[in-house]
């Protein structure tokens, strides 16, 4: 079969590879469709993610869909051959303090798939352990299913940040996870939503999703704007969902006194800084969002009750063989990309 593997800065290349069988507690899945993280353009464009770099070519991938082929011993008995699931990308000890406490996200011995050394999903076939996979029903899609992973991430950025009725928003970056920060805060009453990007496919998606005010920073200080819009009272709440440079003090500045400010988005840098007389006067709350922890039963409600719509996300599509345009696309912001998919069924 074939996978798509990283071998340094912007170099993805294809190769065949032997079929694995799944062994006891794992299941044998046909991959169906993987989006393109931002965390794996951090990969792809500067060589790490978070400060850890691959030691030998790795399979990148970690939002995805598939269908069981087989399973091995001790599956548990609600999973079956043939039946479409989202892969749930992290798998837990279970063991440790933060497990034990319902923390899996924060688990100290944490394996997450496309974080080296663990490959992930941009391959035909691949195994992975049964309890991270989880079904999902007729009504979502393939690229639904995949989508399910960063509508997971926005929605346990959305339960920190905690919107209430009537409350003003900002959400700066309108990528995948800004996008759906934008539709959550919509689903939950904010009263005007302010979104922030720089490409207008974006922001026009952005106004789709429940935007009030769509933001062309390349046009105007969206600080100032949102000051000015919301009388200089500010937001409520700021989510962060760029890559947080100089993002994180946009929100700051743009944040009423005593709002909150949370960051979803990972700086290329591996730091940021905030301008201190400006938290420290407010007296803001600044919350680093990781990845997502029990959403996925929530994800599939919002996206069967039609809620969301996840398939708008990942409407450039392209196959297995394709995977390096893919990327580049991906990277290099061509127009109308929102979530770039990889489709290892996919012919040409």
């Amino acid at each position: 079969m074939q996978a798509a593997f990283f071998h340094g800065v912007r170099d993805v290349r294809v190769r065949e590879i032997a079929d694995a069988e799944p062994r006891a507690g794992e299941v044998l899945l046909e991959v169906r469709a993987v989006g393109i993280c931002g965390s794996d353009l951090h990969t792809y464009l500067l060589g790490n993610i978070g400060g850890v770099s691959s030691r030998e070519p790795i399979v990148l991938g970690h939002e995805a869909s598939g269908v069981i082929l087989a399973l091995g011993a001790e599956v548990p008995p609600h999973l079956r051959v043939g039946q479409r699931v989202a892969i749930d990308p992290a798998t837990p000890c279970l063991q440790c303090e933060f497990c034990q406490h319902g923390q899996q996200h924060l688990c100290l011995n944490l394996k997450f798939m496309g974080y080296f050394p663990q490959h992930g999903a941009m391959q035909e076939r691949m195994t992975h352990p049964a309890r991270s996979v989880v079904p999902v029903p007729d009504s979502i899609s393939d690229v639904g299913a995949a989508m399910l992973e960063p509508l997971g991430v926005a929605l346990h950025a959305a339960r920190l940040g905690a919107v209430q009725h009537g409350e003003d928003v900002l959400v700066t970056g309108c990528g995948t996870i800004g996008l759906l920060c934008v539709r959550l805060a919509r689903l939950a009453g904010a009263r005007h939503i302010f979104a922030t990007d720089r490409y207008a496919w974006r922001l026009d998606m952005a106004a789709n999703f429940g935007a009030d005010y769509c933001l062309n920073i390349d046009r105007v200080d969206p600080v100032e704007e949102v000051l000015r819009l919301t009388n200089k009272r500010g937001v409520d709440v700021a989510f962060e969902a760029a890559w947080v440079t100089p993002t994180a003090n946009q929100c700051a500045l743009a944040a009423r006194n005593g709002g909150r400010v949370i960051i979803v988005g990972i700086p290329a840098e591996d730091e940021f800084t905030l301008k201190a007389s400006v938290v420290r006067r407010k007296e803001l709350t600044i919350i680093y969002s990781r990845r997502m922890n029990h959403t996925y039963e929530a994800a599939i409600a919002l996206a069967e009750r039609g809620l969301i719509d996840l398939d708008a996300l990942g409407k450039h599509q392209m196959p297995l063989a394709r995977v390096a345009e893919a990327f580049k696309a991906a990277a290099d912001y061509h127009n109308g990309v929102v979530r770039a998919m990889v489709m290892p069924q996919m012919k040409g």
